[in-house]
């Protein structure tokens, strides 16, 4: 009989055998053997993995049994115990659990096993060069929740195993022609076949889905070349890592340089490559490009056609230098400086550093300093001030967003002074605020992010609000009645931004309108963004609005337009950016390619394109035609009918109507059964705002009863109905 295979000895048996030595300890041990078959004719089953443990024992000792390739087994074991034998591999026969009593003979305990009555017959082939590879093949099964279009999800698993056979859950040969074929339950997995330096290609790694009987598409190995090189300093720091990005898009491929020598060597298919050095240090991170540049597009491309040494990267000493960056915050209106304002800055560029974030207060004097730490010889942060609710919020240099702030330049040891904050007075004695929550698709609160209105008011224009830890916002209350608001949000960069109610672009936006109370329950569930890879381009471009007979190009406002992108062909948007008021933006995308891209300005328009990225990097000028002047879509296109207040009301409810235009009106009060209550207008009206009390009482002037009713305003382009309770 032949022994299998042994990966673990008991605890107990590795404790005798140390006190009493190897001969001493035979006294105290026998054998557990037996083979594993299945089926109607009892065929050995090889390879199969079980698990051993004492019965009963709550110590979690555990031992490894493996049959070996005539389906045998055999595991030696301390005398006088009964132990628990159980199926550990449950992918092609139905689990087990057997119990052996031990005495003081070796025991011959056989197993057979049942075959699932849920497999899928999946059949496929691996070819290298376009010829036919002999190898095994080895499948991981995922958990049912992992998403194959996640490649964050699926790509943790691609980690070369110590031992394949342990780690997959099912192994299959692929024959001299490369045809392999098996029976797997249906579900997720990944594949893995081991790289073969002698043949020359690499490690394969794919996700792939399993719903029935199914041809696989073949698995295409790729040529094995090396990179190689040496990394100066790299003993200094916490931990070090080289990326290799092909100019596609991709799963880099990395290696992890010696932590005496610095050397380094990766294996990568043959291509053209960008390399990225990440190096930890304390809490500090360096990135840097080679060859000792800050960006993909400065990096040397490095082509890989047969084998490259000589790719070495100089880390410096890891020092961590100050910095300081220094102004003031004062009133717009009144020129005078602001005691206890807040000012934040918050990291412009991740790719070269970890997010940092600084915030201070101003002094009795509005003036501010903050300090801090970089690696980096230059960095850039964005600057934010505010003062509780009687001034207005303010990027620096006026910008409204994030996405469209411009960054502040700092490097190693210098104080960056004059960076100054002009906040706006808020007035929140005739206004009413807006407040809500953003939420992603499951319900939950997304809690970074902020929402910019853009309103009618002239006394407001454009502001911004944060999303607390809560994913609740709002604005102080600086509305006035009448005014017509747009909400644009943005819950960071897993999430692609939402205009209210539901919409990605201004042509489907829903506006807000502000008649004389406070609007909550404004909430934004924001579409979690398709992950991509790190974008190592970018497109560059700029807005050019038609401006015949309105205002000058140099003072069109582009605030709040939308660019987005996705790689020609696909349906979901991949990236996207604010445009600046100066009409540029700036769009990262992950690499060299074709690009659809979608302008969407505040104006309501939308404009179409693709354009190609060669070597990182790509421009356009997008031309916009049929524009109206920018505050149009802000407003009315149709006359409005605006909800009542109070509602339910005892003794007398409000009810505003907006109208676009001049023109005829009726507004009449209606009981549930169509019969006319009051007639509260009949006449032409004004464009704007109007507003109507009803005081719950007939034509006749009598108290009506208690109930629902119905108001419904009549002009020469809508006619709209809504409901309205009194109560005595």
């Amino acid at each position: 009989m032949k022994r299998s295979k042994l990966f673990t000895v008991l605890g107990g048996l590795l404790i005798v055998m140390m006190a009493f030595g190897l001969t001493q300890a035979q006294n105290f041990t026998t054998v557990i053997t037996g083979q594993v078959t299945a089926g109607e004719d009892s065929v050995p089953v090889p390879d199969y993995k079980m698990l051993l443990t004492f019965k009963d024992d709550t110590t979690g000792f555990r031992t490894l049994v493996m049959t070996d390739a005539n389906g045998y087994y055999s595991q030696t074991v301390l005398k006088n115990y009964t132990y628990t034998i159980s199926s550990l591999d449950t992918f092609v026969y139905e689990g087990f659990q057997q119990d052996i009593e031990v005495k003081e003979l070796p025991v011959v305990h056989n197993i057979h096993l049942t075959k699932r009555t849920d497999l899928a017959l999946v059949n496929g082939s691996v070819t290298f060069n376009n010829n036919p590879v002999e190898t095994d093949v080895y499948f991981l099964k995922l958990p049912n929740d992992v998403d194959l279009n996640d490649f964050r999800e699926f790509e943790v698993y691609f980690r070369v195993p110590k031992a394949a056979l342990i780690w997959a859950s099912y192994q299959a040969h692929a024959d001299s022609v490369g045809q392999f074929s098996l029976e797997m339950i249906t579900g997720k997995y990944v594949v893995y076949i081991p790289a073969d330096h002698n043949a020359g290609y690499l490690n394969y790694w794919a996700a792939f889905e399993v719903n029935g009987d199914t041809t696989l598409a073949p698995f295409e190995l790729k040529e094995l070349k090396t990179l190689s090189g040496h990394v100066a300093n790299a003993d200094k720091y916490d931990m070090v890592t080289i990326f290799a990005h092909p100019l596609y898009p991709s799963r880099p491929f990395m290696a992890t340089p010696d932590s005496a020598t610095g050397d380094y060597s990766l294996e990568l298919a043959p291509g053209t490559y960008v390399l990225r050095l990440v190096a930890y240090f304390d809490d500090y991170m360096y990135t840097v490009f080679y060859d000792s540049v800050y960006t993909p597009k400065e990096a040397t491309k490095v082509e890989v056609q047969g084998d490259v040494s000589g790719i070495d990267f100089n880390l410096p000493e890891p020092n961590v230098y100050p910095f300081s960056i220094s102004g003031t915050v004062t009133s717009r209106q009144s020129g005078l400086p602001l005691e206890g304002a807040n000012v934040a800055f918050v990291s412009y560029n991740f790719m070269s550093n970890l997010w940092q974030a600084y915030e201070t207060t101003t002094g009795a004097d509005g003036t501010y300093r903050v300090e801090g730490y970089t690696m980096l010889q230059e960095d850039s942060l964005v600057g934010f001030a505010w003062k509780d609710s009687t001034f207005f919020a303010q990027f620096y240099q006026d910008e409204a967003t994030f996405m469209t702030a411009d960054p502040i330049v700092y490097h190693a040891n210098e104080d960056v002074t004059g960076i100054d904050f002009a906040l706006d007075t808020i007035d929140t004695e005739n206004g009413y605020s807006i407040s809500g929550m953003l939420l992603n698709e499951a319900g939950e609160p997304i809690t970074t992010g902020q929402v910019t209105a853009y309103t009618t008011a002239t006394n407001v224009g454009v502001i911004t609000t944060q999303v607390d830890s809560t994913g609740h916002y709002a604005f102080d209350p600086v509305f006035p009645t009448g005014s017509v608001v747009y909400l644009s949000a943005w819950g960071g960069f897993d999430y692609l931004p939402e205009i209210y109610n539901d919409a990605k672009t201004w042509k489907d936006a829903d506006p807000i309108f502000i008649q004389g109370s406070d609007v909550t329950g404004i909430n934004f569930i924001l579409e979690e963004k398709k992950p991509t890879r790190l974008p190592l381009a970018k497109i560059k471009g700029w807005l050019k609005k038609q401006t015949e007979g309105l205002a000058k190009a140099a003072e069109v406002d582009y605030t709040g337009d939308l660019v987005y992108v996705r790689p020609e062909g696909e349906k979901e948007w991949t990236s996207y950016s604010y445009v600046k008021s100066d009409g540029s933006f700036d769009v990262p995308v992950e690499s060299d390619g074709t690009y659809e891209y979608m302008v969407s300005t505040r104006e309501g328009e939308e404009t179409t394109g693709t354009i190609t990225v060669e070597n990182l990097e790509a421009e356009v000028t997008v031309d916009l035609t049929g524009i109206v002047d920018p505050s149009d879509r802000l407003v009315l296109k149709t006359d409005q009918l605006l909800d009542a207040y109070p509602n339910p009301f005892n003794p007398s409810t409000t009810i505003r109507v907006q109208m676009a235009e001049a023109g005829p009106v009726k507004l009449i009060i209606y009981n549930v059964l169509g019969q006319k209550v009051k007639t509260l207008y009949n006449g032409n009206l004004q464009a704007g705002s109007q507003k109507f009390t009803w005081n719950g009482k007939d034509d006749a002037g009598r108290q009506v009863a208690s109930g629902l009713y119905f108001y419904q305003l009549k002009t020469q382009n809508t006619v709209q109905t809504k409901a309205v309770m009194f109560l005595k």
